[in-house]
């Protein structure tokens, strides 16, 4: 563990860089031509795309040199992620376009050393907080500008999207700002930033509404209660927190028999309620894909080596159905179904293993990190640990109808790694500088006032 003093440069560059990363994985590079056969503006197929990575890489090489044995801890307490991906990297040998898959997989490597860097070079945790806002809320005036400017060209038919190829990645961008704004807004601001951030955020929502993109509104409007129960879970003992759990899981259970049992008196069908929904064509989608997991179900087609690869061997487009004849169609709309069609049962295992353990953490984060801890603090606050757990809630429900779980081609995807190095660093941390750790038992011990007051600067 480093004990020297960490350079003011070191400082300087980490935040410009991490709010440039940020930035870039939200605009991307826009295409003007959204009728065009392939949609690939933020995919590795873009020379464009693969220098702004390499560039921002290339810039904090500096860093890299500065925090190497603090990097190194980084990594090694990250080291779910990093053998996820050794195995994405395998994956490329089996692979239905080798090619695609081994550039996609370069370019996540890429991202995963640059965010580990900036991880390791920041020096005050809400730091990340304020750069996801700020560079949500940039998108939002670029696509707010586009939308006054090229009218026809925002303003798709099934909503805003403004820059983006397409309304829910706009959606997408204001949920993920939205959830950054509402951590600011429980942190110690000045008048002025709260001001501006109450601002940012209902610029956020009204464009959020304006995508008409019905995942990421849903996941604003009951991410509260679902924190809110999560909280309640940390302050309760271990027992009556298995209990409030089984107790919700037992409701919802008890809701599907009692109506299952309401169909058998009524002689109805209990299937007549699902039956016309396709959740916009997704269910032709997944249809197909099961189809296609059922010929290589352990190891999959190979790290992100299914969908937008040369087209003589991409299997959607073998098919008769209305994907068929329409390259642009880039992923299944579900990320758990996608990961098995791209990692097998193994990677769906190790993803969604990985997605769990960070969520444990962040649950063990909202129960222990304090309330406030100074400025330029390197430790994690409850509310950046409230925002972790918010992001991989919405992460994990998102991915039900869009598909951004450990891929490249995407805002969540680079999220992702910056919530798990945060989380998993603050587990280290905590553990080195707690000789007798214990299992935590599901509970925790509020601070006193007067411990409250010691903490503030």
């Amino acid at each position: 563990m480093e004990t020297h003093p960490t350079p003011s440069w070191v400082h300087r560059l980490s935040s410009w860089l991490l709010l440039l990363t940020l930035l870039y994985s939200a605009i991307g590079t826009p295409d003007f031509h959204r009728d065009a056969l392939t949609v690939a503006s933020t995919d590795s197929v873009n020379p464009i795309n693969r220098f702004i990575w390499l560039a921002l890489m290339a810039a904090a090489l500096p860093l890299i040199r500065s925090r190497w044995t603090g990097l190194q801890d980084t990594f090694k307490a990250g080291w779910p992620l990093i053998a996820l991906f050794v195995y994405f990297t395998c994956s490329t040998v089996w692979a239905l376009d080798p090619d695609a898959s081994r550039r996609r997989v370069l370019l996540a490597w890429v991202q995963i050393i640059l965010v580990a860097t900036l991880t390791s070079s920041i020096r005050d945790r809400l730091i990340l907080i304020r750069c996801i806002f700020m560079s949500c809320v940039i998108t939002a005036c670029a696509d707010l500008v586009t939308w006054v400017v090229m009218p026809g060209f925002a303003m798709t038919d099934e909503g805003l999207a403004g820059l983006q190829p397409q309304k829910n990645l706009t959606g997408l961008i204001m949920m993920y700002g939205l959830l950054a704004g509402g951590t600011l807004l429980f942190c110690r601001l000045g008048k002025q930033e709260r001001r501006l951030t109450w601002a940012g955020n209902a610029l956020l929502l009204a464009l959020l509404l304006a995508s008409r993109s019905k995942t990421s509104l849903a996941i604003i409007l009951v991410m509260p209660g679902l924190l809110w129960l999560f909280f309640m879970l940390t302050r309760s003992r271990k027992s009556a927190a298995l209990a409030i759990a089984c107790g919700t899981v037992g409701s919802a259970i008890g809701t599907v028999f009692g109506y299952l049992i309401w169909c058998s008196t009524t002689n109805s069908d209990p299937m007549v309620l699902f039956r016309n929904m396709t959740f916009t064509g997704r269910t032709d989608l997944w249809s197909f894909m099961l189809l296609e997991i059922q010929k290589r179900p352990w190891f999959g087609a190979g790290f992100y080596s299914f969908w937008a690869i040369n087209p003589a061997v991409q299997p959607s487009l073998k098919s008769s159905m209305w994907f068929g004849n329409e390259v642009h169609i880039n992923e299944g709309h579900e990320g758990y179904i996608d990961l098995i069609a791209t990692g097998g049962l193994v990677g769906l295992a190790m993803g969604v293993g990985i997605l769990v353990y960070a969520i444990t953490l962040a649950v063990k984060a909202v129960a222990k990190a304090p309330i406030w801890h100074g400025p330029h603090s390197a430790t994690m606050i409850r509310p950046v640990a409230f925002f972790h757990l918010a992001f991989l809630l919405a992460l994990s429900i998102h991915n039900f109808t869009e598909s951004n779980l450990f891929s490249n081609n995407g805002l969540l995807a680079v999220a992702l790694y910056f919530s798990l190095f945060e989380l998993t660093s603050w587990n280290r941390q905590r553990i080195m500088h707690d000789p007798a750790h214990k299992p935590w038992d599901g509970s925790v011990t509020l601070p006193s006032r007067t411990h409250e007051a010691q903490l503030v600067p």
